[in-house]
């Protein structure tokens, strides 16, 4: 779904033309004089302009740069007359994309609408939106993933506030664009899939990612900067980790919720969205509240739809499905032929507690495939694992060594990548720091 600005003085023609943006599954706005044009420009997020070059109180030529200054990546579309040839090889020359000549049939205007929207969008997912392969797609065939699957459903039918909860590593993530795929091919008609991770960001630089700011709000802001709030109108803006966000934040996302605007960092104009936002968490949000942490008001408006994602080792039945997800990525990507697991291997895996559910198999199992140097994957490292903890618990191995030996071994097929090796070993960067 994309915003259209369209400026024409005669009030007809913006009215047929609207119909036809609506029709399409776009949001439309119009505007008779150039200053109502740029005034829409500063509180609302426009993709697309439709620019008459004739208006009341302005050449539409004239007002290409201006707009231009506002939103540096907008495309701007002439409607120009029959006889304004030279006009609109002017306007091309100013920065406009494309022009159309009247009169024109309602067919031709709809198909270069189409034609822009598609590259506009197209060029907002190669920008924002993660690339995703088989392997960053919900995987679930059993019983307690059904109520989560039905949920997705419902959700993506509407455009309410979502709350994903689980614990760490259970895939909200791929809930959130689950919902936002769907939610496409529903209704939405398009979209980008912007992710913010509340807890990744520290509390001054975390407003003006969401938020952006204005030249001069402070000391740093040399210039206009967009934030991620405004980049997701059309589509979704995933908050993860939002337990994690500053208390001082909250009323302006709780704003954002209920009102569709906000204001830029140093802002004075309210500037309207159309997003759907999709929160996720692994904490106790009741906690928080009872701390003072978060904002109540703020939970109920996130929490319309709620979604609990059950941990991994209470979905014996999809384990192995995921896991051989996983083994077809990375020998794919590493080049091995590995034909599958060992019984061994399975049997491991469906009794294993999985403490950091899917993120933890998804970890192990590329590890094994870079240390595999057969056919079956015997799953080692999680059987060692096993055992070593039974020898802990009777102090029979020096455990220690062991974890030594390891930790070299993996930073060596590493090539001494210390970010992959933390990622491999399913540590932090920072314990793998303390331990070396």
């Amino acid at each position: 779904m994309g915003s259209i600005l369209i400026v024409d003085d005669m009030e007809d023609m913006c009215y047929s033309l609207s119909a036809i943006v609506k029709n399409e599954g776009c949001k439309a706005l119009t505007a008779h004089r150039g200053t109502d044009c740029l005034e829409i420009l500063k509180t609302h997020v426009i993709d697309l302009v439709f620019l008459d070059i004739g208006l009341p109180d302005s050449d539409g030529i004239t007002l290409i740069p201006a707009i231009k200054k506002l939103c540096p990546e907008i495309d701007i579309v002439m409607i120009t007359g029959i006889n304004e040839a030279k006009s609109a090889v002017k306007a091309l020359q100013e920065g406009a994309i494309d022009y159309i000549v009247k009169p024109f049939e309602l067919i031709e205007f709809k198909s270069i609408l189409n034609r822009l929207m598609s590259s506009i969008l197209m060029r907002k997912k190669n920008g924002l939106r993660r690339i995703h392969n088989d392997t960053d797609r919900l995987i679930a065939s059993s019983k307690a993933m059904l109520p989560v699957l039905k949920a997705i459903e419902v959700a993506a039918g509407v455009n309410a506030s979502v709350l994903v909860t689980g614990e760490t590593g259970t895939g909200k993530e791929l809930v959130a664009l689950a919902i936002h795929e769907q939610g496409i091919e529903n209704h939405r008609k398009g979209g980008v899939f912007v992710k913010v991770d509340c807890g990744a960001l520290s509390e001054n630089l975390i407003e003006s990612e969401l938020f952006g700011h204005t030249k001069g709000s402070f000391t740093d802001a040399s210039r206009d900067k967009k934030g991620l709030v405004e980049m997701a109108s059309g589509g979704t803006l995933f908050l993860d980790e939002i337990g994690n966000l500053p208390i001082s934040l909250q009323p302006k996302l709780l704003r954002l919720i209920e009102d569709s605007t906000f204001r830029k960092v140093g802002g004075l104009k309210d500037i309207t969205v159309d997003i759907r936002i999709i929160a996720a968490t692994n904490c106790n949000i009741q906690k928080a509240i009872e701390k003072g942490d978060f904002r109540e008001d703020l939970y109920y408006r996130l929490n319309i739809l709620p979604i609990t994602l059950p941990p991994l080792r209470d979905r014996e039945n999809d384990i192995l499905l995921l896991a051989n997800s996983f083994l077809h990525r990375f020998k794919k990507e590493m080049r091995k032929e590995i034909k599958g697991f060992t019984d061994d291997a399975c049997r491991a895996m469906l009794s294993s507690s999985w403490q950091g559910n899917i993120r933890e198999l998804k970890n192990l199992i590329e590890r094994e495939v870079i240390f595999c140097q057969g056919e079956w994957l015997t799953m080692h490292c999680l059987r060692t694992g096993t055992r070593i903890q039974h020898a802990k618990d009777s102090g029979i191995l020096p455990l220690k060594e062991m974890e030594q030996q390891y930790i070299r071994e993996i930073l060596q097929k590493s090539s001494n990548n210390k970010s992959k090796a933390a990622r491999l070993l399913g540590i932090s960067r920072t314990t793998l720091r303390e331990k070396l």
